[in-house]
């Protein structure tokens, strides 16, 4: 195995090809008392950055440096050491991408090519047509959906606020001119206003929506009652 693949323990580096005593070294360091690892998880330091990856993930492409890594056949995929690869730590991120989904997206052209390099010296073969930029015609598709859920995710949120003025309006209407909790009042409504959310509004403040309807003119109006009394009202609407 090449020299910029090694295993590390307790800020130990050990060669592959180093002495049979490293060796001896090494297993003595992996067999000391620690916390045990999950099989399925390998640990990787590359260039100084660390990632946790699925073995399944890694032995992805069958023959590949990284398969082989982990498969047993070299020392540095058995036990549980972090083991160290001295390569590009920022640019292995794309090569995981491109490992976890089948397809890697790069800032810009020039990282299509050194995409290409990394999964050369990994010995993974590259569909370029599976890797994207991130500013690219297919971004502006993403975004675009993306502005458009938020879009209605704050119309939604806007809505309600609304609701929730016209309820607390609603209320002090209500307020100044009942004398009794039986009284049944109606009153006009802002008609851009939620009439579901303004029914649920109104509940907190203790109104009841007993009917909705307009007058001549067009305006929207509910007729409402003090909590608790919607039933009376209703049977009497119904007489």
């Amino acid at each position: 195995m090449t020299n910029d693949v090694s295993s590390r323990s307790h800020g130990q580096t050990l060669n592959t090809d180093a002495p049979k005593e490293a060796d001896e070294f090494s297993l003595s360091i992996s067999t000391s008392p620690r916390v045990k690892a999950r099989d399925d998880v390998v640990h990787l330091n590359v260039g100084g950055t660390r990632y946790e990856v699925a073995r399944s993930t890694l032995m992805r492409y069958e023959g590949s440096m990284l398969a082989s890594l982990v498969s047993g056949k070299w020392k540095e995929g058995n036990g549980e050491e972090e083991i160290f690869i001295d390569h590009n730590g920022r640019r292995f991120e794309w090569v995981l991408d491109y490992l976890r989904s089948d397809r890697a997206y790069v800032p810009d052209l020039s990282d299509q090519s050194a995409l290409q390099e990394e999964l050369d010296y990994f010995g993974i073969a590259l569909d370029m047509s599976k890797v994207y930029l991130k500013d690219d015609f297919l971004t502006i598709n993403e975004l675009s959906k993306e502005i458009k859920e938020l879009k209605a995710t704050i119309a939604q949120k806007e809505k309600r606020i609304a609701a929730i003025k016209e309820s607390y309006r609603l209320a002090g209407v209500f307020a100044s001119y009942s004398e009794s909790d039986e009284l049944l009042f109606r009153m006009s409504v802002d008609k851009n206003v939620d009439k579901e959310m303004l029914r649920s509004c109104l509940l907190s403040r203790g109104l009841h929506i007993v009917r909705s309807g307009s007058k001549k003119s067009g305006e929207t109006t509910v007729t409402v009652c003090a909590f608790g009394q919607k039933e009376k009202f209703t049977a009497k609407t119904k007489k």
